[in-house]
């Protein structure tokens, strides 16, 4: 009994080590830009900076699939980990409106009219009915590769991923989830993110986030434009951003006080504010 127990054992084992050999030499036999594809995926993940802060301003435009789209300018603030900040201030740069996304949840501030929403991401997630994530929206905004539920990428990473060459680009791709796919297309040449796509599994739907006009930012470049679209819904959703005096500014603060007399919303009054329009 103790013999066959054995031999289950190391049968399970060498399965386990083959299954890991085969996916060391699918990255090994993959050719990239002059590079194995062990090689390529260690660069990509090596040259994908983690920063710590990002300040920019933002022209953003929103087309919900209406005849006109929705546009305004404002300053976008950063915090790895703590907060994603959209501020406008048209008027001699006092600010009349704010969202502030951050791990938990969404504050969105009408400073004009007095009034906030304020929804936490499980909240979100059972309205959409998906699953939403700070760190995923981060990474998008920092034109930065991800793996669902960790914060930072490791070198030991790289074999977490598919690759395939793709033109001049390399397509990477999460492995082993089942209701959301994960690809991320970077340039075969210099390994920086181009697109992002996030998709679901089985049905047409997909959010594809695209990135150019790249610029140099302390020792490595970010994008000057980003765009996120939809593919396989109804209407065509998208958002625009145009980003221009770009920096790493870490002297600001991530907190929002409210007085009284700012009143609460629900996400229903929200709503029926875009609908009226």
């Amino acid at each position: 009994m103790n013999f066959m127990r054995n031999i289950k054992y190391t049968i399970l084992f060498v399965l386990i080590l083959t299954s890991c050999s085969t996916s060391r030499n699918s990255l090994r036999n993959t050719m990239i830009g002059g590079l194995s594809g062990t090689e390529y995926m260690e660069k990509v993940i090596e040259w994908t900076p983690a920063r710590e802060n990002l300040t920019a301003r933002a022209a953003i435009e929103l087309n919900t699939g209406s005849s006109t789209p929705f546009s305004v300018n404002a300053n976008m603030r950063i915090r790895r980990g703590e907060i994603i900040r959209i501020s406008v201030a048209p008027f001699l740069g006092i600010e009349v409106a704010r969202i502030d996304i951050t791990p938990q949840k969404i504050l969105a501030v009408d400073r004009m009219n007095k009034r906030y929403v304020e929804l936490g991401f499980s909240e979100i997630s059972s309205l959409l009915n998906t699953e939403l994530d700070f760190n995923i929206l981060q990474s998008l905004i920092l034109n930065e590769i991800f793996l669902p539920g960790k914060e930072k990428l490791s070198l030991s990473d790289a074999e977490k991923f598919s690759l395939t060459p793709s033109d001049n680009r390399a397509q990477l791709q999460v492995k082993g989830t089942k209701r959301i796919g994960y690809s991320f297309f970077t340039s075969a040449t210099d390994g920086h993110l181009e697109e992002t796509v996030i998709s679901l599994n089985s049905l047409p739907y997909s959010l594809h986030c695209q990135y150019d006009d790249f610029i140099m930012l302390g020792n490595d470049v970010f994008p000057q434009n980003i765009e996120m679209f939809s593919e396989g819904t109804d209407k065509r959703y998208s958002l625009k951003m145009k980003l221009s005096r770009i920096g790493e500014d870490s002297n600001w603060d991530v907190g929002t006080e409210l007085s009284s007399k700012y009143r609460k919303m629900s996400f229903q009054e929200l709503l029926k504010l875009f609908i009226k329009q």
